[in-house]
């Protein structure tokens, strides 16, 4: 039997029960991937309650939500901001890699290949930014 340091197997009522330290994880990195993308839904669920919170305030008057946008330049909240976006684009760029294996594309009697639809994803998601981009940056 292969075990690493500090593992133990045991026995709870009769079954076997491998047991793993907490941090498993971190010995491939197909696994270490694979928890942070799990990781990167917690930064993006924090940042869409920071944001659906700034909405509220809009409703309490322009002086709050003033207030609250002065705090949001500040180091800590740009630096939340730098790192969920990297987690959200490798959040997309995971999800959007397995879409050709997920998704069955029909046209009639013929398949689409999984490449070809994991490709339209990509390409999807860099129009939609784009045309967001340009919406923001033609409105300031």
């Amino acid at each position: 039997m292969n075990r690493r340091r500090g593992e133990r197997d045991h026995y709870e009522h009769g079954a076997y029960v491998p047991t793993r330290p907490a941090t498993w994880w971190l010995r491939n990195m197909k696994y270490f991937l694979f928890m942070m993308r799990e990781l990167s839904s917690v930064f993006i669920a924090a940042f869409l309650v920071l944001y659906l919170y700034e909405f509220f305030l809009l409703s309490k008057g322009s002086d709050v939500h003033a207030a609250f946008q002065e705090s949001l330049r500040k180091p800590g909240f740009i630096a939340f901001y730098a790192i969920s976006l990297v987690f959200a684009i490798y959040h997309s760029i995971t999800w959007f890699g397995v879409v050709g294996r997920i998704q069955v594309v029909k046209i009639g009697s013929f398949q689409v290949p999984p490449l070809l639809v994991t490709a339209g994803a990509f390409v999807g998601w860099i129009a939609a930014s784009a045309a967001i981009g340009f919406l923001f940056f033609a409105l300031l």
